[in-house]
């Protein structure tokens, strides 16, 4: 873990305990899963071993179409409750 606290590392050489950085490491998986569910929803790969795309009026077309799904999606199941309490995104505490 040192070399994650080296100056050009996450935390920019900042003390930080192990165990923070550990955690918050350990959540950037859970981002990957979460990304890459996304992706396979919309059926989209991102993994392409192209470096400079070029961007046709397809790929914008193809953009657009995505961003229309994930607006449908989104309607369908609201990730937000609706609720007149404040509730905590990060505990869920009301």
């Amino acid at each position: 873990m040192k070399n994650m606290r080296a100056f050009w590392g996450l935390t920019h050489g900042r003390g930080v305990s192990d165990s923070v950085l550990a955690r918050s490491t350990q959540g950037m998986t859970a981002l990957q899963h979460i990304c890459d569910g996304i992706a396979k929803f919309c059926g989209v790969d991102l993994t392409s071993s192209d470096k400079n795309l070029k961007i046709s009026d397809s790929r914008v077309q193809g953009d657009n179409d995505d961003c229309r799904k994930m607006v449908e999606w989104f309607k369908h199941y609201n990730p937000l409750l609706e609720s007149s309490n404040l509730i905590s995104f990060c505990t869920g505490v009301i």
